[in-house]
């Protein structure tokens, strides 16, 4: 379990590997560390998926996502708790992110009973008509979302089960920290956060795979047409 120490972050992303209609974000080693940010409270882990920016990629429709939680044996038994994951928008002001539509995209009243330790590895199977504007100001090149995760039922807060903390991705790009809804019973949504002192100085990444397909936003295609016509034209003038 991971202490929490609130972090400011500027972002420099360096983007690896991404492809449409597969693994848009993932990847990274796990650590010995997992987090729980207590009952009530979502943790969302920050994702940038690589975009090409003349096929006015500007969107994600999440087909599935899997997150890693470490579950730890208690008095010879795994504590059973229950989950829900959740696909969120990423907003930026130029300074601050924020967290715009949210949608639930797995709910599951129990992770399972158990006699050993594990890292359990949660499907949400495949989602539909979940499509996020993604977050295209502060990196070119790149666009942000965020993916939630939950703990609910009576062991909401007993910490032998964290989401699993992993070191970078080895597709997509994300920073060192992640983002807390309703932290301490806040309310409120807030960026970021980070392990160690300094923040940061420990790996603050959570463990999840999300795979998706790009898609141009509604209108894009259509200007993106209108672009070849003017194109075509002058090309023929």
């Amino acid at each position: 379990m991971k202490s929490l120490l609130f972090a400011t972050a500027t972002l420099a992303l360096v983007a690896t590997s991404a492809s449409n209609a597969a693994l848009v974000y993932g990847g990274g080693t796990e650590t010995g560390s997992r987090f729980n940010a207590g009952a009530g409270a979502i943790t969302y882990m920050n994702c940038f998926t690589s975009i090409d920016g003349t096929a006015a990629q500007t969107q994600l429709a999440v087909d599935s996502a899997i997150v890693g939680i470490r579950r730890l044996v208690s008095s010879g038994a795994l504590v059973d708790v229950g989950i829900k994951i959740y696909a969120a928008e990423m907003t930026f002001d130029g300074v601050n992110f924020g967290r715009g539509a949210n949608y639930e995209i797995y709910s599951s009243a129990s992770l399972g009973a158990g006699a050993a330790s594990v890292t359990q590895l949660v499907n949400t199977g495949a989602v539909s008509g979940v499509t996020l504007n993604l977050e295209t100001v502060s990196n070119a090149g790149l666009g942000g979302f965020w993916i939630g995760v939950e703990f609910t039922g009576a062991n909401a807060a007993n910490t032998a089960n964290g989401w699993r903390v992993v070191n970078a991705p080895t597709t997509g790009s994300s920073l060192n920290a992640f983002g807390i809804f309703n932290n301490a019973g806040s309310g409120v949504f807030q960026a970021f956060f980070a392990f160690g002192t300094p923040p940061g100085s420990s790996p603050s990444r959570m463990m999840v795979d999300v795979n998706g397909t790009l898609v141009p936003a509604p209108g894009a295609m259509a200007l993106l047409g209108v672009a070849g016509l003017i194109g075509g034209r002058r090309r023929r003038s």
